[in-house]
């Protein structure tokens, strides 16, 4: 395998990729799943937030600033030694994953991108690959293929197909294609699906995965990281989402019980409030203004504002007196009892999502009330749901990757 040079790989697109990850402590390999890898940065097995914080950043410079795996090398052993992290497989092999596995995927998913930006001019895609010993006889069969950019081909074979994979793509114009001697390819290549297992916490699942791809690399970094064609972003908004998980790791048979806190300071609810003004203001009251930016213990930032009003008066049914429930919000995102990261992925441009959910269970009189879903692309609120006497129903919505507890459960 080659080594990767971060001077590679300078164009900010790839940078902003790899900037925009969120760090999150994970088990395993299999907490998370394909594109959710376009939205999160990872290292398996390191379960320490400062960790990944240390490793994401050393990444970054070398992305950033055109570093090589040697100097990366260097980071490596000091963020090692500063957290005392055992880790499996020989320093070589393990730095040289980190480094180009990341570097890849974000070159990959910057080209991406450029692609969306130009596809009415040059729609053709060529798959390229280093024809060498090293290269993988599925990969070198593909070599040549020539589809369009929108071809769904493109879902699970846009490179990189697996760890280590050098393939490329070529995006041409039909003027290219005739000056090169290229024509288009009469179908995409047959794509054979195989069973395989992985092991997860939970025991071995069983997948369907295409031949010549690795397990868990069988999607689009760029579709994933940044959706397809700009059209399709703007539906995003109105459009349907679906939830995605990992194999093993994302839904816990049982996240245990959440005991009912009493509300801090000035947060107890108080009468909903049935119009548009008398909602905006009393978020107003709550928030101490129009926008309020909220840290939550794990050091993100959650920015509320008259949004979340406006996502209340898009549906009927979202206007159920909630509004009730806004003094509510600080301390569900400062004290929250659990938070949750969950990934998503739209229908229509099939970008993929990233949502922080703050759990806290407050006791008024005989009720429970469950909090807040706050979407963290962007750091931006997503909506208030919240419960009334029964609790059962927390726990479909406590799924996804546990990141923070307060030690607040038990019997309840």
């Amino acid at each position: 395998m080659p080594v990767v040079d971060g001077r590679d790989v300078p164009f900010r697109e790839a940078i902003g990729f790899l900037r925009d990850k969120i760090e999150l402590p994970t088990e395993t390999w299999t907490d998370l799943w394909q594109g959710m890898h376009a939205r999160a940065f990872v290292v398996a097995g390191a379960r320490d937030a400062d960790l990944v914080a240390d490793f994401h950043e050393a990444v970054r410079r070398g992305l950033e600033d055109g570093t090589t795996l040697e100097a990366f090398r260097e980071d490596f052993d000091r963020i090692v030694a500063r957290h005392g992290w055992s880790y499996r497989g020989g320093r070589g092999w393990r730095s040289r994953v980190i480094f180009e596995t990341n570097l890849r995927t974000a070159y990959q998913a910057g080209r991406w991108r450029q692609i969306q930006e130009v596809k009415e001019d040059r729609p053709w895609l060529r798959y390229v690959a280093v024809r060498d010993a090293r290269t993988r006889p599925d990969h070198a069969a593909w070599h040549g293929a020539v589809l369009h950019a929108d071809d769904p081909w493109w879902r699970t074979h846009y490179p990189p197909n697996g760890w280590g994979c050098r393939c490329i793509v070529q995006q041409l114009s039909g003027d290219d294609l005739e000056a090169f001697g290229y024509a288009a390819s009469a179908g995409a290549p047959r794509v054979e699906w195989e069973s395989r297992t992985v092991n997860t916490p939970d025991g071995e699942v069983a997948l369907r995965v295409p031949r010549g791809i690795d397990t868990g690399w069988a999607y689009n970094v760029g579709e994933a990281g940044f959706g397809r064609g700009a059209g399709l972003i703007a539906q995003e908004r109105h459009g349907k989402w679906q939830g995605l998980f990992a194999p093993g790791g994302s839904r816990p048979a049982d996240p245990g019980r959440l005991a009912a806190a009493e509300p801090v300071g000035r947060g107890a609810p108080r009468g909903p409030r049935g119009d548009e003004a008398a909602r905006r203001e009393r978020l107003r009251e709550a928030i101490g203004g129009d926008k309020a930016v909220f840290a939550d213990p794990a050091g993100a930032r959650v920015a509320v504002d008259q949004a979340l009003v406006d996502h209340m008066l898009e549906d009927a049914r979202r206007q159920d007196g909630r509004e009730a429930y806004f003094p509510l919000i600080p301390e569900l995102i400062e004290r929250p009892q659990e938070i949750w990261v969950g990934f998503a992925e739209s229908e229509a441009s099939r970008r993929v999502t990233v949502r922080r959910r703050y759990v806290r269970l407050v006791r008024v009189g005989r009720s429970r009330v469950f909090g807040l879903v706050a979407d963290i692309d962007g750091g931006d609120w997503a909506g208030l749901t919240f419960f009334r006497g029964q609790t059962s129903a927390l726990r479909n919505l406590r799924t996804g990757l546990r990141v923070y507890s307060d030690g607040g459960t038990g019997g309840s």
